[in-house]
């Protein structure tokens, strides 16, 4: 992990002093995650005065590494996506460039259909194959479902409309490749229901092959990156990024533990009320949970509010243990393995295998897995006591990786109402929600709103903050 003034004091709270009503500054920031820090850093190399308010002691959101032992372990995202730009170009802009590392080949992936791990094809794009030698060796799927498949190029076009996950994987690639690739892997990806998750929203580049090509088969039939191949992390974890932003902030622009009680609005801008305090900003940006937006917007705007609330989000619980590697049987060939939950009684929705994915998360002769429960399918998950979800996903995992014995460490990290769900009706919803604020100095960002995965929030908040600038010119 890299040494930084930040890492020393992540946990402490600003010990400034000030009046009230006596500090103007330009743009106000609410939220300290990632797309909150973004917003924090774009201003910064503009030169541009804020204070960024975060409600709980740390800043990054999500973004949570724990070094324990040796070992490496994540407690929210383990990646960002090197198609998407924004964190890597962030990245080398804080002088990490040189510790961001790639997934350790192999980086096949796995679906458990019926208690066994099969594996995904490579090439593909989210689990559907783009070459006919995929397909036809594709086990997961039955013989008539990779007919199926096949026909995809001559599956007609859809309505231009929002439509679910589920939805378009029915209709272009047949009824079984819904339960055994969408539900699972995309599905599991957001901890969402297929059948209410928007394909326009989050996997745009499918919807965009079906308009431009005729066929996603098709589009994709050149894709030769597969996997983990298109993900990058950092040495010491993903809280590296956190550190290397907060090194580059004014110690003096962040408040931790510093929750927004109310904003209203000044004839010349905003009067922000936090802690009984009163501050004045030309500008806000909103880069909190929707619900949380829901909550500050609904005395200026109780449309707006509405329909930020209307977001939902689900709670999702990762599992950390840690193994002598002679008590895990499989060879752990891979990066991990997603549930296919009609073929399986299980709880778990995924397994990642991080000692295998990335090389340094664990001393030799050890290995470390992440376990994962919850989400829209299961909301009660996140209610059981430490000890009941370690020894879930041991009892779990045991017959799938041969497992014996105990963990030598467990970690349990629980992230309540943390997963916005972008259903279909999200981009739609934003719009309008954006629409209603257009001119009035206060900018929503982040994954409550139009942003999916790391990335995005890198680059959302930026340009909220951009724009922001742009209402003082």
């Amino acid at each position: 992990m890299i040494e930084s003034r930040a890492a020393s004091r992540k946990l402490d709270t600003v010990s400034r002093i000030v009046p009230k009503d006596k500090i103007d500054f330009v743009i106000a920031i609410v939220g300290g995650g990632i797309t909150g820090l973004a917003a924090a850093y774009e201003l910064t190399i503009r030169k541009v005065p804020f204070q960024l308010f975060e409600a709980s002691p740390r800043l990054g959101g999500i973004i949570r590494t724990e070094q324990v032992d040796g070992l490496t372990i994540e407690a929210g995202p383990d990646s960002i996506l090197a198609q998407k730009p924004a964190a890597v170009e962030l990245c080398e802009a804080l002088g990490l460039g040189p510790r961001l590392i790639t997934s350790t080949p192999p980086r096949t992936a796995f679906v458990l259909n019926n208690g066994r791990l099969s594996p995904l094809p490579s090439p593909s794009v989210l689990g559907i194959p783009t070459t006919w030698r995929g397909l036809v060796h594709y086990d997961l799927l039955s013989p008539g479902a990779r007919a199926r498949l096949a026909l995809e190029r001559i599956v007609p076009r859809g309505r231009v409309e929002d439509e679910s996950v589920g939805a378009f994987f029915r209709r272009r690639f047949g009824a079984e490749t819904v339960h055994t690739i969408a539900e699972p892997l995309l599905g599991g990806i957001h901890a969402g229901d297929i059948n209410a998750l928007s394909m326009r929203s989050l996997f745009p580049r499918f919807v965009e092959a079906e308009v431009r090509v005729g066929s996603v088969l098709r589009a994709f039939r050149d894709t030769r990156s597969g996997g983990d191949g298109q993900f990058r992390s950092l040495l010491g974890g993903m809280e590296e990024l956190v550190y290397g932003l907060e090194a580059r902030l004014p110690c003096e622009s962040i408040r931790r533990n510093s929750a927004i009680d109310a904003i209203s609005r000044e004839d010349d801008g905003w009067r922000v009320t936090s802690a009984g305090e009163t501050l004045r900003a030309n500008a806000l940006v909103l880069a909190c949970p929707a619900h949380a937006a829901a909550d500050l917007l609904r005395p200026l705007d109780s449309t707006a509010a509405k329909l930020c609330r209307e977001v939902p989000y689900v709670s999702t619980v990762s599992i950390a243990t840690a193994w002598l590697r002679g008590a895990v049987g499989h060879p752990l060939n891979g990066s991990g393995f997603v549930v296919a939950r009609r073929s399986n009684n299980l709880r778990i929705t995924a397994c990642t295998w991080v000692s295998s994915k990335w090389s340094g998360r664990a001393p030799a002769g050890m290995v470390l897995l992440r376990a994962y429960v919850g989400g829209s399918h299961d909301p009660g998950a996140v209610e059981l006591t430490d000890d009941e979800l370690v020894e879930l996903a041991r009892r779990e995992l045991a017959p799938i990786l041969s497992l014996t014995g105990r963990p030598q460490l467990a970690r349990v990290y629980r992230w309540r109402c943390a997963g916005a769900q972008h259903n279909v009706g999200q981009i739609a919803r934003v719009g309008e929600i954006e629409r209603r604020l257009s001119g009035r100095g206060i900018f929503v960002a982040g994954s409550g709103f139009r942003s999916v995965g790391i990335p995005d929030c890198v680059a959302d908040g930026r340009a909220a903050a951009t724009a922001a600038c742009g209402t003082m010119a």
